[in-house]
């Protein structure tokens, strides 16, 4: 087999706009694609690729001939001319699960995935076209629906970049840059042109290692254009974060910079890519993932307590354990949602994967904070032309899946924010117009399903449909500010559970009298404190600890409060999680419901003081929105 670089397109560029794939790309886009592919020819009986090897980081497109795709001797399929190889594997980024032999003489182009990204984001119908595709390839591959592919893929970084990016003109100085870059306590700025378009990356290291020997003689030229890096890692929103990491890696660039047509959306570096890759994996998600039943599920669920027990024992602060818990957790209900969608298959023929949608799991979840004992937070949202017999064909699915989740061990949610609700399963259009009537005019009910809707993150199926839905809150907020502060009042009219003495106020009466929720009474407060800041400054964050971070690099809130609240914060969940891994191991109900008269002396002064800071935080809040200092 040989790859070769493509010089002359010419021949390749008319044979390859011929095919189903690429008709609907225009022929200079198509053109420039080519030029970043590699002509590969196999003679037949070679092998592009064997089942279980490493995946090679994109696709072959057949120009003419036959590859054979085979699992063996019982399973075998013929892929001919305008056939795409490695698709499946593309998609689920695992090793590939075929072997892949010529059958005859053939010539393809390998597409590196960046190219494929690019590709689906600039051009719709190309996207709609692979997807089918796909969709195609698995279900010939394993004669069922793709969801167990679709649901594996890796996360897009335009879930976890920084947003909005600090950007810089390339003809500002340095002086200037670096000025904005100490403002907002950043280590890179993003170069833009007078249109707005990415130019390069201004990083701290260029300036020191750059800028500061030039400083030794007089500078004629200190503007940003001369110093900073001309070829970024620039990667599209739907680029997967664990590829992102190897890009950076290889190119030796501690930053990658989101873009959507060249223009910058976000930014992500190095440290918060591994840390977010890396921090959530171990031994016990390895362990779920491998796991085949409802009931193997239900018995990791019950095995958690061991797992949050070890972290505790191994981890410097407790919040840094919700995170990893949350991958767990979520581990849990993808696999369930596969088992669940492999049955509704069978039982109706139906496939999820053939309508555009996304699985969304809003609160804790969304934000990644689940403790012990989420409940179920999860919702819908369709593309606008997906028809109401395929909506109800999804309630049905939801049915099946909130009943196999309560049955792992996560309860139904008692607010009804579940798929299994007509409200929480909508069009995207329709999820537009609830979310601006609450806005508008929130009601009670409005503001109670927003303090978790608005915590959403995708689960499975379409991400774009997640970032539609985002802009869209982003954009109404703006508009319609007072929303943010009838939030707050809600919270206001609520007791934080210390009497003005300093003494705790518990429950009355009922099965937890003298007790104190964490949750509602603590907790709570400061995510919708920190939720309203981040939504009024259009962030993108969705981690209450990341979002105080990103507040406070930019100014928003100080230094001395975002101490102070990170404090509160984890002793709330240091507390919390130390009560409930000690009910489990007793047999007892898990809840967020502790006694602080059994708490020690030194953590009951620590839940007065961060209950008093926490009162702070909402008073500082509610006068922040209300317009005084």
């Amino acid at each position: 087999m040989q790859y070769a670089e493509i010089s002359t397109s010419e021949e390749i560029l008319a044979s390859a706009e011929t095919l189903p794939a690429f008709r609907s790309v225009p022929k200079e886009r198509l053109r420039m694609t080519i030029l970043k592919c590699e002509a590969v020819t196999a003679d037949a009986g070679e092998v592009l690729f064997r089942r279980g090897e490493t995946y090679h980081r994109g696709l072959y497109i057949m120009l003419f001939g036959k590859v054979r795709l085979t699992e063996g001797a019982s399973s075998e399929i013929m892929v001919e001319r305008g056939g795409m190889l490695g698709i499946s594997t593309f998609v689920g980024k695992s090793t590939y699960r075929v072997t892949a032999i010529a059958d005859t003489v053939c010539q393809m182009i390998f597409m590196p995935e960046l190219c494929v990204y690019k590709l689906m984001e600039d051009v719709p119908e190309f996207r709609t076209s692979f997807q089918r595709l796909v969709s195609e390839r698995n279900s010939e591959l394993e004669g069922r629906a793709s969801w167990s592919v679709a649901s594996s893929t890796y996360k897009p970084v335009g879930s976890y970049m920084t947003s909005p990016v600090t950007t810089v003109n390339k003809k500002s100085t340095v002086y200037e840059a670096a000025e904005i870059m100490n403002e907002s306590s950043i280590g890179a700025i993003v170069v833009c042109d007078d249109s707005g378009e990415l130019s390069g990356l201004l990083t701290s290291k260029h300036i020191v290692q750059r800028f500061v020997p030039d400083m030794k003689r007089e500078i004629q030229d200190a503007s940003v254009e001369k110093y900073m890096e001309r070829n970024p890692v620039a990667l599209p929103p739907e680029f997967p974060l664990v590829e992102a990491l190897a890009q950076m890696q290889q190119r030796r660039s501690e930053y990658a910079i989101v873009v959507r047509s060249n223009m910058p959306v976000g930014i992500l570096s190095n440290n918060d890519i591994s840390r977010m890759l890396f921090t959530n994996i171990n031994t016990y998600v390895t362990y779920v993932e491998n796991l085949e039943s409802l009931d193997d599920l239900q018995r990791a669920h019950a095995g958690l307590y061991k797992v949050a027990a070890s972290l505790m024992d191994s981890s410097r602060v407790s919040y840094d354990i919700l995170p990893v818990l949350s991958s767990v957790h979520i581990n849990i209900q993808r696999k369930a949602y596969r088992i669940c969608a492999e049955q509704f298959y069978a039982e109706t023929g139906f496939s999820l994967a053939s309508v555009r949608h996304t699985l969304i799991v809003m609160g804790s979840g969304g934000r990644r904070e689940m403790a012990l004992d989420p409940d179920q937070d999860n919702g819908f949202i369709f593309d606008d032309d997906v028809t109401d017999e395929q909506m109800e064909m999804f309630i049905k699915f939801g049915e099946k899946y909130t009943d196999a989740l309560e049955y792992i061990g996560y309860e139904k949610c008692k607010g009804n924010v579940m798929v299994t609700n007509p409200e929480m399963s909508l069009r995207i259009s329709d999820w537009k117009h609830k979310i601006s009537r609450w806005v508008a005019n929130p009601g009670a009910m409005g503001l109670m399903w927003s303090s978790i809707i608005f915590d959403f993150d995708g689960f499975a199926g379409d991400e774009k449909l997640v970032w539609e839905l985002r802009d869209h809150i982003s954009q109404n907020i703006n508009k319609s500010p007072v929303f943010l502060i009838q939030m707050l009042e809600k919270d206001s009219n609520l007791r934080i559970p210390l009497s003005m003495f300093g003494k705790f106020i518990g429950e009355k009466d009922g099965e937890h009298k003298g007790e104190i929720n964490l949750k509602s009474s603590a907790s709570a407060f400061i995510v919708d404190v920190v939720r309203a800041f981040t939504l009024k400054n259009g962030l993108n964050e969705l981690n209450t600890v990341e979002r105080m971070k990103a507040l406070m690099r930019k100014n928003i809130i100080s230094e001395e409060l975002y101490l102070h609240t990170l404090e509160a914060y984890e002793t709330i969940v240091d507390i919390t999680l130390n009560s409930q891994i000690q009910k489990a191991e007793k047999g007892e109900h898990i809840n967020k419901y502790v006694n602080p008269d059994e708490l020690s002396l030194y953590n009951r002064e620590r839940l007065k003081k961060s209950l008093g800071q926490i009162q702070k935080l909402l008073s500082t809040g509610l006068r922040f929105f209300k317009g005084h200092p």
